[in-house]
């Protein structure tokens, strides 16, 4: 099977299991899902500059970058979030074991197709830069759905009386006393 099948295949499969999504999931982690894609791009841009891998062979219309960034990797992320969500220990433990297929044998298995090669990184700096961006994108998860802020966890609602100069009303000067 050609290096094209398999790429494209991974992006269509991956993509196609989103129809077992429910649209409440779909709506509630797509922006994290789409934040993974982009620190993923600029993480990959990043490695190519600093000559830590090289992509050597995509689909059009990426240049530079492998396709299941916008695949298997966000509807990854999409899956993930969906099972263990609120719960960070079961979240971080299955971005672990995901990770370490993806890095060990994964990457091995495209360097030997051709597709990826690695030169100025190990097997360790990927994983940890690969749990870093899991944490990351958990926080951001809590702060989109208001979870990080810190006056919720002290349960202290600062707009209960604050309101805007423009609608408070104004003073009638006109009256004399």
């Amino acid at each position: 099977m050609s290096n094209q099948t398999l790429l494209w295949a991974s992006f269509v499969i991956s993509w196609l299991s989103v129809i077992f999504l429910k649209k409440e999931d779909l709506k509630r982690y797509m922006p994290v899902a789409l934040l993974g894609a982009l620190l993923s791009t600029i993480v990959i841009e990043t490695g190519i500059t600093l000559h830590w891998w090289s992509t050597k062979e995509t689909v059009f219309p990426f240049v530079n970058m492998p396709i299941f960034i916008y695949g298997s990797f966000l509807v990854g992320i999409l899956w993930i979030f969906k099972f263990s969500y609120e719960r960070f220990w079961l979240f971080l433990a299955t971005n672990a074991c995901i990770d370490l297929i993806l890095i060990i044998p994964l990457d091995n298995w495209f360097v030997r197709r051709g597709i990826l090669e690695l030169y100025n990184i190990t097997t360790l700096q990927m994983f940890l830069m690969s749990i870093g961006h899991a944490t990351l994108l958990y926080c951001y998860q809590l702060w989109q759905e208001g979870e990080a802020s810190p006056f919720k966890r002290l349960n202290v609602n600062l707009s209960s009386n604050v309101q805007s100069a423009a609608s408070k009303p104004l003073r009638d000067d006109n009256e004399e006393d």
